[in-house]
C-alpha cells in the first residue's frame, strides 16, 4: 500500500470511531432521553438540566443541586403546555392555572446545595422548572415525559 493510502484509511477509521462515540443527536449537552426512575440534575442560570427526560409511571427520584450563583427552586409540573410555553404573569406563573398542576416541589434552596424529591407521577407530560421571578421566562425549564 501507498503512504497515502495508508493515511486515507487510518483518517477513515478515525473518523468512524470518533462518530460512535460522539453525539447521541441532542446536541444542547443536557438531558438526555434515557428512562430512569433516579434523576439527577441541576438548577443555574438560567437552566433545569437532568441526566434524563423520561420516566416509568411510579415513584421517581429526583437529586437536584443548584450549580448557580444564586438561590433556585425546583417543581415538578404536570401540563400538556409545551416546555416554556406556560403563560407569565408579570415575572412566575399562576401555579394554580387551568392545565397545570404542581405535584411538588423543592422551595428556593441556596447555592452550592442538593435536595432530594420524591414524587409519584402518573403517565403524561410535565415540566421541570425553576418559577421564582424571572427565572421560568429566562429558560429554567425542561421536558419531562412518564410513561406506562
Amino acid at each position: 500500500m501507498t503512504r497515502a493510502v495508508i493515511t486515507a484509511s487510518g483518517l477513515l477509521t478515525l473518523a468512524l470511531l470518533l462518530n460512535a462515540c460522539g453525539s447521541d443527536g441532542d446536541d444542547s449537552g443536557s438531558s438526555s432521553g434515557a428512562t430512569s426512575n433516579d434523576i439527577t440534575g441541576s438548577v443555574m442560570e438560567w437552566k433545569v438540566d437532568v441526566d434524563g427526560t423520561v420516566a416509568k409511571a411510579g415513584t421517581v427520584n429526583f437529586t437536584i443541586t443548584n450549580d448557580g450563583t444564586i438561590g433556585h427552586e425546583f417543581l415538578v409540573v404536570k401540563t400538556d403546555i409545551a416546555p416554556g410555553e406556560i403563560p407569565v404573569d408579570g415575572n412566575t406563573f399562576p401555579e394554580d392555572a387551568s392545565g397545570i398542576e404542581v405535584i411538588d416541589e423543592i422551595g428556593e434552596f441556596a447555592k452550592g446545595t442538593t435536595e432530594p424529591l420524591t414524587v409519584t407521577l402518573e403517565p403524561g407530560s410535565y415540566q421541570l422548572v425553576c418559577n421564582l421571578p424571572g427565572h421560568y421566562g429566562n429558560g429554567m425549564f425542561v421536558g419531562f415525559e412518564v410513561v406506562g
